[in-house]
């Protein structure tokens, strides 16, 4: 009979063998793609022989929609800010109007897509169809309690600037597009409200001389992205997905099912295209989840023990995770030996937002820094380049975590 521990390494060899297959069999698995549907249907294939009950649900989405606002950002600003400079030497009274709209319209692309991950322009991008996988390995009797552990299928296009520089340069582009957007925009407001300017004309032109040098950043946004290249996500988040298989797998070996606690899984598509695949799946099953209690942990980037934390506080700080959630899993984290801290995501966020929104009870554990490293959206996230320490403490974590929960709830 196999030991506990050798039960463990089969099933670390088993999620190590599983994320290279992935990266090596279903590459470019960008939000919507087919490579990202052939992998949701090798997921099932995966989550058949270990479930009860696994259901495949497509949803369909505009892909480029969440992070294909940036060079439209990019080229208004930098048009705006052209505009701004060349009226005050020039007599074209329609241009502070001109610009102050285009202003606003950035800056509410900033906030409802990247600060809200809200679905505000993505009506102007491709429409496609991505799919979600849920498994359920049934209880001994009628459930009253359920956990969900999982992760994203999707992999990201690759980030110019975690390539090159990493925190280096990541911080001065998305920081600097986003305050000299805000500064301009309150500037032309300012301009155009005060009738006549409220400072000396020299001075308007030394303001308008200043803005020039945001170009640079406007520039810089434009190359953000590189949309040629499409990232393995070995750690972001085949790491994930292959832990909450394995804690199911490690269930079916020992022939174990809780009394009345339901395990399941879900492996969300399309993260990477702001969390629309855990809005889709929440939108459609949250009352029927909740007619028991239900939490949902998404496990994200297992890369770095000593990275390991909850995320409380996510989706760029504007969604506060359930704290009872969280509260379990610091519980979990102390009965393995670590005390998992309490972390914000900024700027980013994890599926468990989505379900936040959607009215699950839920809060993400990931294990990545937060300086960006060159294994975060490059394309050096390879299955040559993962954490199985990480992977194996996260196991050990949620393996517990539902242990306490099967005993004891939130309470």
């Amino acid at each position: 009979m196999k030991t506990a521990s050798d039960l463990r390494k089969e099933t670390l060899s088993y999620i190590k063998d599983g994320i290279t297959y992935v990266c090596k069999n279903f590459k470019d698995r960008s939000p919507g793609s087919a490579s990202e549907k052939k992998a949701q249907e090798y997921f099932v294939k995966e989550l058949e022989p270990l479930a009860d009950e696994v259901i495949s649900e497509t949803f369909t989405l505009h892909p480029k929609g969440f992070m294909g606002f940036i060079p439209i950002v990019s080229v208004m600003m930098f048009v705006s800010t052209i505009l701004f400079f060349l009226q005050r030497y020039f007599e074209l009274p329609a241009v502070p109007y001109i610009t102050v709209v285009l202003a606003l319209i950035s800056v509410a692309m900033f906030l409802f897509e990247f600060l809200l991950y809200r679905e505000f322009v993505d009506f102007l991008f491709p429409k496609a169809e991505s799919v979600n996988v849920y498994a359920v390995r049934k209880a001994k009797n009628e459930p009253t309690r359920r956990i969900i552990f999982g992760g994203h299928a999707d992999a990201a296009h690759e980030w110019t600037y975690s390539l090159h520089g990493q925190i280096k340069t990541l911080a001065p582009v998305i920081g600097g597009g986003i305050l000299s957007t805000f500064a301009f925009t309150i500037i032309n407001i300012v301009y155009l409200a005060t009738g006549k300017p409220a400072l000396t004309d020299g001075a308007w032109n030394v303001v308008s001389w200043v803005l020039l040098v945001t170009l640079v950043f406007y520039f810089a946004l434009l190359f953000f992205i590189n949309w040629r290249v499409i990232v393995d996500g070995a750690n972001d988040n085949l790491s994930a997905c292959f832990a909450s298989i394995g804690i199911l797998r490690e269930m079916v070996k020992n022939d174990f099912r809780y009394d009345n606690t339901e395990v399941g899984v879900i492996i969300t598509g399309s993260e990477e295209a702001g969390l629309r695949g855990a809005l889709a799946f929440g939108k459609k099953h949250a009352d029927e989840l909740n007619k028991i209690e239900t939490v949902i942990i998404p496990l994200e980037t297992l890369r770095e023990v000593k990275h390991l934390a909850i995320y409380k506080l996510d989706q760029t700080g504007t969604v506060r995770n359930d704290e009872k959630v969280a509260q379990l899993l610091k519980k979990a984290g102390k009965s393995v030996g670590i005390d998992l801290p309490y972390a914000d995501i900024y700027p980013g966020s994890t599926d468990a937002a989505g379900f936040t929104r959607t009215g699950i009870r839920s809060c993400g554990l990931g294990g990545v820094d937060h300086n960006p490293q060159t294994y975060y959206h490059t394309r050096f996230d390879s299955y040559d380049n993962i954490g199985l320490d990480c992977i194996e403490k996260t196991l050990e974590i949620c393996v517990e975590a539902a242990n306490i929960f099967d005993k004891e709830g939130l309470a």
